[in-house]
């Protein structure tokens, strides 16, 4: 029953947020339109070099503000049942540095899963050589290739964000004390809800929105129109899920520290 409530009101908190719904809706787009500019050639004059890296500066900024924000947001709400967001915004903004020490680390991890990639067509083949016969005749190399490309999207899209999510969410609400609050990251990853609800947000912001980006229309009967309609529709439709991915995945984030902080402070000392 407790944990059928903790995903309801995970879920319930992450779809009612409208106000916090249109802050990402606007937000990111803009934050991508600025990201397309700067990837634009531009002239070659220091003024111009200045400005174009003023601008991805403080974009990368406010990207670091928004969703860290978004992530102590939820913290808030489910702790004190409350909805403070600018308060969460602020807080995120005078523990910038400690964000972006969190986002490089993550990102040179993320880089390092990366380089995984570049072994998914000989070391599944190899490692199915060294199969005794019996299970090189239940497993084929198909399905050796689909388990080794299934292991890093589970490394790329939930077990590494599970771990570090936590402390980016305490860096956050705490500076740079929330890089190394390893006990609390370690009660937050405890909790079989954060994995789920993790899970679920990993398929429908990954999975489900590349499927829909892979949809095609009839060739034989499709128009241009139509294809241009489809297309802007299909967008605007994995937009909204990645959007609701993301605040799932924080509301459970925020759920799961706001419970641990509790048991914690009803331990005797």
């Amino acid at each position: 029953m407790a944990r059928w409530k903790s995903l309801k009101d995970t879920l319930l908190l992450a779809v009612t947020t409208w106000r916090l719904w249109l802050l990402h809706f606007v937000a990111n787009a803009v934050f991508f339109l600025l990201f397309i500019w700067w990837l634009r050639p531009h002239e070659a004059s220091g003024w111009q070099l200045f400005y174009s890296s003023l601008v991805i500066l403080l974009t990368a900024a406010a990207t670091l503000v928004l969703h860290a924000g978004t992530l102590d947001f939820f913290q808030i709400a489910h702790q004190r049942k409350e909805s403070n967001m600018p308060a969460a915004f602020r807080r995120a903004w005078r523990h910038l540095p400690a964000i972006a020490v969190w986002a490089l680390v993550f990102f040179f991890l993320q880089m390092l899963l990366g380089k995984l990639d570049q072994y998914s067509v000989t070391l599944p083949g190899f490692l199915r050589s060294e199969f005794p016969a019996w299970l090189r005749r239940m497993i084929s190399e198909p399905r050796l290739d689909s388990m080794y490309s299934g292991l890093l999207w589970l490394l790329h899209w939930l077990i590494l964000p599970a771990l570090l999510l936590p402390l980016a969410l305490f860096s956050a609400d705490r500076g740079f004390r929330g890089l190394i609050a390893v006990r609390d990251c370690w009660r937050t990853l405890r909790s079989l809800v954060y994995w789920i609800v993790l899970l679920v947000a990993a398929l429908i912001g990954v999975s489900a929105t590349q499927a829909i980006m892979g949809w095609k229309l009839d060739p034989r009967t499709a128009t241009l129109s139509a294809e241009e309609t489809s297309l802007v529709f299909r967008l605007l439709f994995a937009y909204l899920l990645r959007i609701f991915s993301w605040l799932l995945a924080c509301s459970a984030l925020g759920r799961n520290t706001a419970d641990t902080a509790g048991e914690s402070a009803a331990q005797p000392v």
